[in-house]
Order: C-alpha cells, then structure tokens, then sequence
C-alpha cells in the first residue's frame, strides 16, 4: 500500500495533513517544523536559466525516522518469491536494508529551510501527499555560477538532529549545449523488469549491476558531448532514490536521477510502478526538461526494449521538433522469452518510429554498436 495512509502513531496534524492531501485539498495543511527523528532525503538537482533567472527545481522526501525498522513481513515475503533460504542470512539482511526503504512512513506538511552554497536561504513549502516537496524556485546567488559548476545544497535543521546531515550537489547548466536523457532500468543497470522474480533480486538481494560497456561508453559520451547535462528517469518509485543515487555515482557521469512520485509499501506495489502508467509518467517529465527547463539544448535518448521507451522518445521527437538528434534503444534478451517475442519485432519499432528519419533512430544488442555515433552528431 502507499505509505500515505494514516496510522495509529501519527499525530493529529499528521493525520489531518494526510487526509486534506489525498482529498485534493492540500491547500488547508498544516505546516509543521522539521523534527529531530525525521530523515530527510534532499535530491539532485539542476540549475538552468529562465529570462536571465537561475532556477531549479527542489525535491526533499521526509520519513519518520524510526519507522520501518521491522521489515520481518516484507522479507519474508520477498525471500518466498525470490526463493531465499532461511539459513541465508547474509542475503536476508541486504534484503532486510532494501525493504526498509519502502517501509519508512512519509510526512504530510513538513517544510524546510536549504542554504545555497554561495547563496542565501531558500523556503521549500510543506511535503505533499506521498511525502515530497517539489517546487521550482528561483535561486538566490550571491556569486553569479558558471556551467558546469557543482553547487552544494544544505538542508537548516534543528539541533541534535538524528539523520542529518541532510545535503545534496547542484549541477549548474547553460541554456545550449547538449543534454543526455538515460532510462535506468534494463538500460544502464540490470534489472529483468520483464521478470518479476528476477527484478526482485536485482531489486532487493544484489549489489546493482551496471549494464556491460554502457560505463565506458557513458564516460566517453561525457567527452565527445563536452560535459553535457545528464538526466536519468526511472518508473521505480522514489523509494530507492539513495540506492539508485549511490549507483549511478559509482558508475556514471553526474546527473539528476529522476524517479516516479510514488512512495510503495509491498511488492505489488513496487511492480505496479515500474509496469503501469510508464508512457505517461516519462513524457510528462521529458516535457518539463525539454519544453521548459532547456529548449535550447540538443538531446541524445536512450533507453530499452522492455517497457515504453521507444514510444515515448518518439512521442517527444514529434513534440519538439528539432530538439532530439538521436535516439538509441537497447533490445533486452535473454530474461522472458515470450515477452520479448513481442517486445523485440522490427514491426514494433517501425511503428514506434513511423514519421521518424531512419537515422535518427537505432535500436542495438550490445553498447559496442553505438560506437562512432556521437561524434557523427557533432559534425
């Protein structure tokens, strides 16, 4: 179930924030101060200009922080699945630390103050429905940032705070230039979404596994591009934000993970997110980033065969004319062979692409065939 839904440790203006959010009537919340057991998760953010402005959009997800220390259900549940032996302890506790991310309970109303590194303070307003303030803001510079700069965010909390610090990194980005948008799973990282066993383990029971060559080949896109902005979406619920976050730092170019405003306490639930509503969830926030955030930039796509993405670029490629030079799409094998009989057809991605010069798109086994590509588009 969502994790917005009201229990018997909740305050009375916890509960009432829940209930005025999930009727559609957020406006009558109560903000509230950060307390000290809360855990606070600031995201990565990107600064872009708008009329001369330094905008960006803030995001903080807040937790009550002592809850979800017994996942025992969830584990079990998981490990019946997935097949994981009682005597496996050392696999039981990754999962163990992987379900507590989905069954830490959000906070309705929270707001908090985040100092700008060579800035001043920013107000962000109070979390919404499942636990999250979002809002795009001007940015209050005191010194004037340059491309590329890495601005550091702080969150202002309260003494003896117990998660803290509550922190994150800004990327600063011009208006032109070039900009890569990743999808995550079964892109960049193996993931077996078609699967739900296999999700699963990747999911809860495995360190995650970056995708073979896409690394190496992330790093050199990185310079033939000239430090581009790099977005990464996922449909997986913002749940694993800090694991996906943690991964992408290991193993690719700095960019702002993007994940779906959903906040999951079961399995179901997790697989709905990442199979239902796909489609719709990536244009909309492919929209803000091109639309709004960087019209001037020039985009690079990439994702797979397994869930929408070859629709979705394409929807995109026909709505901003111009701005998507390329579009590159993994075709995942080797994990459901019946759904990937359905999945893989040139049929499929000839009528994804209908209306789309051939050269914009490709649609590749291995990473190695995209090799030479990018230096064609800056010619």
């Amino acid at each position: 179930m969502p994790t917005d839904v009201p229990g018997h440790d909740d305050s009375w203006q916890d509960v009432w924030n829940r209930i005025t959010a999930n009727v559609g009537l957020g406006f009558l919340n109560l903000p509230s101060n950060i307390d000290v057991s809360d855990l606070i998760w600031l995201h990565t953010a990107t600064a872009f200009q708008r009329e001369g402005v330094w905008w960006t959009e803030f995001n903080a997800s807040f937790f009550h922080g002592d809850s979800g220390k017994h996942p025992s259900k969830l584990v079990a549940e998981i490990a019946r699945l997935i097949g994981i032996t009682e005597d496996d302890k050392e696999t039981r506790e990754i999962v163990a630390q992987r379900a507590k991310l989905f069954l830490r309970k959000t906070i309705v109303g929270r707001k908090l103050n985040v100092q700008i590194e060579n800035g001043k303070v920013v107000a962000l307003p109070g979390s919404g429905s499942s636990g999250i303030s979002a809002k795009e803001l001007p940015i209050p510079f005191v010194t004037a940032p340059k491309d590329g700069d890495i601005v550091k965010l702080c969150g202002i909390l309260p003494p003896n705070f117990k998660y803290g610090p509550v922190e994150t990194d800004m990327k600063v980005v011009d208006p032109e230039g070039w900009a890569v948008i990743s999808d995550i799973d079964d892109t960049i990282k193996i993931t077996d979404t078609l699967s739900m066993r296999s999700l699963l383990i990747h999911t809860f029971a495995e360190e995650p596994t970056p995708t073979p060559g896409f690394p190496d080949f992330y790093k050199h896109l990185d310079q033939v591009l000239n430090k581009p902005a790099w977005f990464y979406i996922s449909a997986s619920p913002y749940n694993l934000y800090p694991f996906l976050l943690e991964f992408i730092k290991a193993h690719y170019p700095f960019g702002q993970p993007i994940l779906r405003d959903m906040s999951w306490m079961s399995v179901a639930g997790l697989m709905a997110s990442v199979s239902t509503g796909t489609q719709e969830y990536k244009t909309m926030e492919i929209k803000k980033l091109i639309g709004q955030w960087l019209p001037k930039r020039k985009y690079i796509c990439i994702g797979d065969s397994t869930q929408t993405d070859p629709e979705t670029y394409a929807e995109m490629y026909k709505a901003f004319p111009g701005a998507i030079k390329a579009v590159w799409i993994r075709v995942v094998t080797g994990v459901d062979e019946a759904e990937e009989m359905k999945k893989n057809t040139a049929e499929r991605f000839e009528k994804a692409f209908t209306g789309i010069p051939k050269e914009v798109w490709k649609t590749f086994h291995d990473v190695s065939e995209l090799g030479g590509l990018a230096e064609g588009l800056k010619l």
